[in-house]
């Protein structure tokens, strides 16, 4: 492996943990990794004007990603504001059995995100209430946090129209049949998130007293009108969402609809909006309200859309000069146990993530790169997809400075720092996966190849 290609991981590696342990912005550990990996890659032969040329395409791949998460920072205070969100936990609270949050959330995201095909639609849906209705049940942001991310992550990797899935079987040629018949693992991991997160809801003992509920409502009945109608932006984007509308399409659908329910309100002044919009909302009651209804805004997105921003930047180089593939191919060497392959390809799904600082990158990279060595045996094509959509897809949400990482805990209002304990499906997927793979290798796992490879 080559320094240049190995200076841009030690660099960024240093620059995140300087960044945890020291205390400084993420973002400067980033801008550190990217003046490193800039004057390694100088040297293989890129000048400046092409490296600026590749991190410019890298920050255009990023667009969606951040047009998503500035119009989720317009939406939460809209939300608010036009009393959706506080109409919500209303009537969640009389619904939902908060001694089962956990286990609840779980399979409802997983449900609402296999139809949808979405995880950001989903947890902007009917994550975003969820966790309205734990802050009022007080029971713990980041546990809900980590049962609602489980399961949008569980639609990502069944749902039949969910993009990054999809992306995996166009990469290794892999047929909507074939990953029918490798779920089992997947299937498996579901059932153990199910249980923990049931064990959890048992063992964490009675949230929202028999007072507080009631006070909650009482509370949020006095200072919002509380009606099915104001429920309309929540509807549309679910429709939007489910009809397959483009995630940033569906978002400026709910906006707008959330600003005519403000509009026709009458009730926030001209000056409230202004600084709800930009400095996020917050009630002024007096009240626990206030701890329950406030967020969002374009201030409090500025730091992850800058280091989303530079994220791009520094994958774009890392893309285009080439630097991953040689990572790969050294740390695969000429391994031929189907055990060994898979926790291989974990692994470095897991780098690849953490390098890349996207869902999208580690698909493409780790698709193209091991093909060949996989296809070598029988089935192989299938193990690279099974083991590529229960580790490298699902992996994303694990890593703080991840975009897809960062987009969810904006969303929730929850960092992935605290919610990381209780990511369980992407924790125990590729262990699973893994323990599966060696289970129907008891004789070695040697690589049976096909017999036309010399």
């Amino acid at each position: 492996m080559s320094m240049a290609a190995l200076l841009p991981i030690l660099s960024l590696i240093t620059g995140i943990v300087m960044s945890l342990v020291i205390g400084f912005p993420l973002y400067l550990g980033i801008v550190f990794a990217i003046l490193v990996t800039m004057v390694s890659v100088k040297r293989v032969g890129f000048s400046w004007r092409e490296q600026f040329t590749f991190g410019w395409e890298g920050v255009k791949q990023a667009k969606p990603v951040l047009l998503i998460l500035f119009f989720v920072g317009l939406l939460i205070p809209l939300l608010m504001m036009a009393g959706t969100i506080p109409a919500i936990i209303y009537y969640g609270l009389s619904i939902v059995n908060v001694s089962y949050l956990l286990v609840l959330s779980f399979i409802l995201t997983a449900v609402v995100s296999y139809l949808l095909g979405t995880s950001i639609g989903t947890l902007s849906t009917i994550g975003l209430s969820l966790m309205g209705i734990a802050h009022a049940a007080g029971i713990s942001p980041a546990m809900v946090a980590g049962a609602l991310i489980s399961g949008a992550m569980v639609g990502e990797r069944f749902s039949p129209i969910s993009s990054s899935r999809q992306l995996v079987l166009a990469n290794v040629g892999m047929t909507e049949a074939q990953d029918i018949r490798t779920r089992r693992p997947a299937l498996i991991a579901v059932g153990i998130c199910a249980v923990l997160f049931l064990l959890f809801d048992l063992l964490r003992g009675q949230s929202g007293s028999s007072d507080t509920i009631p006070m909650y409502q009482d509370l949020l009945s006095t200072y919002f009108s509380i009606s099915w109608w104001i429920m309309l932006p929540l509807i549309t984007l679910l429709a939007s969402f489910a009809l397959r509308v483009k995630a940033v399409t569906a978002l400026l659908y709910g906006i707008i609809v959330s600003a005519v329910l403000v509009l026709l309100g009458g009730q926030i002044d001209i000056i409230t909006f202004a600084k709800s919009m930009l400095n996020g909302y917050a009630l002024h009651s007096g009240t626990p309200l206030d701890e329950l209804l406030h967020g969002g805004g374009f201030a409090s997105m500025f730091n992850v859309l800058l280091l989303i921003i530079l994220a791009g930047f520094l994958n774009g180089i890392l893309n285009k000069a080439n630097l991953l593939t040689p990572i790969v191919d050294k740390m695969m060497g000429d391994t031929k146990s189907p055990t060994m392959l898979v926790v291989k390809s974990a692994v470095l799904s897991l780098l690849v993530v953490i390098i890349s600082c996207n869902q999208t990158i580690p698909i493409l990279v780790l698709g193209t790169t091991l093909l060949g060595r996989f296809s070598q045996r029988e089935g192989g094509r299938e193990l690279l997809g099974k083991t590529m959509m229960d580790s490298t897809l699902v992996m994303p949400v694990l890593i703080p400075w991840n975009g897809l990482a960062m987009m969810m805990a904006v969303t929730l209002g929850v960092s992935t720092i605290d919610s990381l304990p209780f990511l369980f499906f992407s924790i125990l997927l590729p262990i699973v996966t893994i323990l599966s793979t060696w289970w129907k290798s008891p004789e070695g796992g040697v690589i049976a190849t096909n017999k036309n490879v010399s």
